[in-house]
């Protein structure tokens, strides 16, 4: 893949990020492109048109005053050129939801970030994960009981999915909304919402296909079709 085909298959996956968000909330912030793509990386991630890319996308509740959002989606992907040379895959990802509780004085915290690593596939490790900010005594007493130093619950990483169905974009919007943590949505917003998580789980399926084309095969012969092997 050249340089040119990188930048190409970046913008349309930029893209397709734009318009699930574009098509959920009124804001004006969009995925964009911020690193360099000399390495056959690249990075994109929210930002705010006028704000800090570290800064996340507020989120606009309808109790909220305009100027003094409390909510925020941080969200940024590395991808990068997969083995075939051909298409564009994640290498990392990570989308939070981080609050501010002091009106703007101080900068905003996580709450709850799911990431997803592809470096993390081996054997034992969880490559998609959720990492929750919060205080749990409960826990620090269970490590504390077997003579251990009990960790940040933030440093936990709690296994969510494998290395094809990680946590999407698609699906932190669904959980903001399923868990009422914001409400001010466009109107017929969840549709689209969940087209595009149905086409981003068909393409993941295609590519567990070409991962594990034995066990295709045999899932679709056992559904009645007939499979010919291509010719070497």
């Amino acid at each position: 893949m050249t340089a040119q085909n990188l930048r190409t298959c970046v913008e349309e996956f930029a893209g397709r990020l734009n318009a699930v968000l574009a098509g959920a909330i009124d804001t004006p912030a969009r995925f964009v492109s911020t690193g360099s793509r000399d390495s056959g990386r690249a990075f994109v991630r929210a930002v705010e048109r006028h704000g800090d890319p570290a800064g996340g996308l507020a989120l606009l509740r309808a109790t909220d005053a305009p100027r003094a959002p409390a909510l925020f989606l941080n969200a940024h992907y590395t991808v990068e050129i997969g083995p075939a040379g051909s298409r564009l895959r994640v290498a990392a990802s990570s989308v939070g939801l981080w609050a501010d509780v002091t009106g703007g004085r101080k900068r905003p915290r996580p709450l709850v970030r799911v990431e997803y690593n592809r470096s993390q596939l081996r054997r034992g490790r969880a490559a998609a994960h959720v990492h929750l900010h919060a205080n749990s005594p409960e826990l620090a007493r269970m490590y504390g009981s077997s003579g251990r130093p009990a960790p940040d619950l933030h440093a936990l990483h709690f296994p969510v999915g494998g290395r094809r169905f990680r946590p999407t974009l698609e699906e932190f919007l669904l959980f903001l909304d399923r868990e009422n943590l914001f409400d001010n949505w466009k109107a017929g917003w969840k549709p689209k919402v969940l087209d595009s998580l149905d086409a981003w789980e068909r393409q993941q399926a295609r590519a567990t296909a070409r991962q594990f084309p034995d066990e295709a095969i045999g899932a679709l012969e056992t559904l009645g079709y007939s499979v010919t092997a291509p010719s070497v």
